[in-house]
Order: structure tokens, then C-alpha cells, then sequence
């Protein structure tokens, strides 16, 4: 008799099972109304398509570069080089004219080198601040150019120097420099010769005062060790 229940109960639990293992087509066992509802809301959304990157330019390269003036010579040994090439490419002219102590711009304004010192004749500056002397030998050695031989000394000591060539400013001609002497409180006209190399710029700024010649110069270099600024400088006087 328990045989027989026993086959009874898995004749009719069997088809539950297979049926329960395979739902019929059509048939969503795990569905529920709250989950067809956000499924349908889903649906219904757009989805948001992924942005398009697009690859940056190349950078333009400026392929345009200024002409270098014109520049006739008549004897080019009484310019520097720096100082011609300096002006070639200054771009305050196309054309310049240089005649000795001339200088014609656009063959129309004529205009003449500061010649404060004579050629070739060195000169000394010296000044005294703080227990430090300046000294500066300078010489012009052409229309355009000025020797120099800068030195810092504390007592006998020389603790800063610095030498070689200071060429004008190519714009000397559009005016002068104007410097003041703290002693005096007068302002004076003066030119200002630059000097660049190494990572160091010294400037030599000379000018006459009432028939006075008087310097100040400026010193800026990578190391920053003794550098001189423009507003700090006494005014070194012709010894």
C-alpha cells in the first residue's frame, strides 16, 4: 500500500516539476506591475549618445618674418657688428644710411652718434656707496661701440667685474635718456650702451651734465650676486 502512494505522489508532482523547470512561451515568471512599469519608462527614455572628441588643431606656426632693413655702408669698420645687425632687424626703419657719425633714416631725418668721449682714449668713472667703489674704464672704440672694465672693491679687495663691448641702443636716435643725480636733484641728458652675454646684462648709461660727464650703470645677472638697479647706482664722475 506505501508503494503504491509513494508512485502516486510522483506521478503527480512530476509534471509540476517540468513545468516549473519550463515555463510555457510568452510567460515572464519574474515579472511583477512595478517592474513593467519602469521597464516601459526605460524604454521610453533616450539615451544620451557619447560625446564626440574632436582632436585639436595643430598649432599655426607664424611662417611670417620681419624683412631686415636696408643698410648702406660706407666704411663698416667704424660700427660694430652687434650693432648693424641689431639695427638691421630693429624694425624702426627700412632703410638706413650710415656716413661716419651719420646716420640717415629713410634718406629723409639725418642724425649724428653721441661722441661724448674721444676714440680710442680710456677714461675712468668712480663713485663710493656704502664702503663699496665702482670703477668704470671706458673707451669708445667706434661710432657704435664702447670698451669697458667694470669693478666692484670693497677696501683694496675687487669682489665683482665685469668687461667687454656696450653698444648703443638702436634707438638712440628717437631721443635721449634722462637720468638724475641724487646729489644735485638736476636731471641730465645721457645714451644708453648695452652689454649681454651669459646670462648677464650691464648697461652704461652717459651722459653731460653742464659740461659735466657723468655715469651710472645698471648690472642684472642670472647669479644676482652684486647686481646694481638703476635707482641704486650713484653717479660715477671722470676721475
Amino acid at each position: 500500500m506505501g508503494y503504491q502512494i509513494n508512485v502516486l505522489i510522483l506521478a503527480v508532482c512530476f509534471p509540476l516539476f517540468f513545468s516549473c523547470e519550463n515555463p510555457a512561451p510568452g510567460t515572464n515568471q519574474s515579472s511583477t506591475p512595478e517592474l513593467d512599469s519602469l521597464l516601459a519608462e526605460l524604454e521610453q527614455e533616450e539615451i544620451p549618445a557619447p560625446p564626440v572628441i574632436e582632436p585639436s588643431p595643430a598649432p599655426i606656426e607664424d611662417t611670417d618674418s620681419e624683412s631686415p632693413a636696408k643698410i648702406t655702408l660706407q666704411d663698416d669698420s667704424k660700427y660694430s657688428k652687434t650693432f648693424l645687425n641689431k639695427l638691421s632687424y630693429s624694425g624702426l626703419a627700412n632703410e638706413f644710411e650710415l656716413a661716419d657719425s651719420l646716420l640717415i633714416v629713410e634718406k629723409l631725418d639725418t642724425f649724428v652718434f653721441p661722441m661724448e668721449l674721444p676714440e680710442n682714449e680710456w677714461t675712468n668713472f668712480i663713485a663710493v656707496k656704502g664702503g663699496y667703489t665702482l670703477s668704470l674704464d671706458v673707451a669708445r672704440l667706434n661710432f657704435s661701440t664702447l670698451g669697458f672694465n667694470y669693478e666692484l672693491r670693497k677696501g683694496n679687495q675687487t669682489i665683482d667685474q665685469i668687461n667687454g663691448e656696450a653698444h648703443i641702443n638702436t634707438g638712440f636716435f628717437l631721443g635721449s635718456e634722462s637720468d638724475e643725480d641724487p646729489q644735485t636733484g638736476a636731471s641730465y641728458f645721457c645714451d644708453e650702451y648695452t652689454f649681454e652675454k651669459q646670462n648677464c646684462y650691464f648697461a652704461i648709461r652717459l651722459g653731460n651734465d653742464e659740461g659735466i660727464r657723468k655715469v651710472k650703470i645698471i648690472k642684472d645677472c642670472e647669479s644676482g650676486k652684486y647686481d646694481i638697479a638703476l635707482e641704486d647706482c650713484p653717479v660715477l664722475l671722470e676721475k
